[in-house]
């Protein structure tokens, strides 16, 4: 077995131990626009290449709420644009939706990235945040 699933095993339901989701490759960058909307450049770990590896990279996307086809579009690139903008980025697709009944085909158009969180209020620094209801922002505000 590889290395990283005899790890996986010995450290399984260990409190304070991390489950690490990409065991076989390298995280390259990582850009996490809100909570379950990030993106990840990966390298893949192999030992059959020299130094010098030409394997592709890959790329991770999560964006919960936006349709599956709307996410092939979205890129790595996309998500950088939108953190460093503080923008909003809008997807179109197609959803089959029922009233009375009667199937309709409909053409949706929804928010797809965006880097404003709306459950965290972020502190001047700009790294540091506090949730809303946070007894500390009486106090900052």
């Amino acid at each position: 077995k590889q290395w990283y699933q005899r790890r996986v095993r010995e450290n399984k339901k260990v409190p304070g131990k991390f489950s690490d989701e990409l065991p076989a490759e390298i995280v390259r960058e990582v850009i996490s626009l809100k909570p379950k909307m990030y993106s990840i450049l990966t390298k893949k770990l192999c030992s059959h290449c020299p130094s010098e590896c030409k394997c592709l990279p890959g790329h991770t996307a999560k964006a919960k709420g936006v349709s599956r086809t709307a996410k092939k579009h979205i890129t790595h690139d996309n998500y950088r644009t939108m953190l460093q903008e503080k923008g909003t980025s809008l997807a179109k697709c197609r959803a089959i939706r029922t009233l009375n009944n009667r199937l309709y085909t409909v053409n949706v158009c929804k928010r797809a990235l965006s880097a404003f969180d709306d459950k965290k209020f972020i502190l001047n620094n700009g790294i540091e945040m506090l949730s809303y209801g946070h007894y500390k922002l009486r106090k900052t505000i």
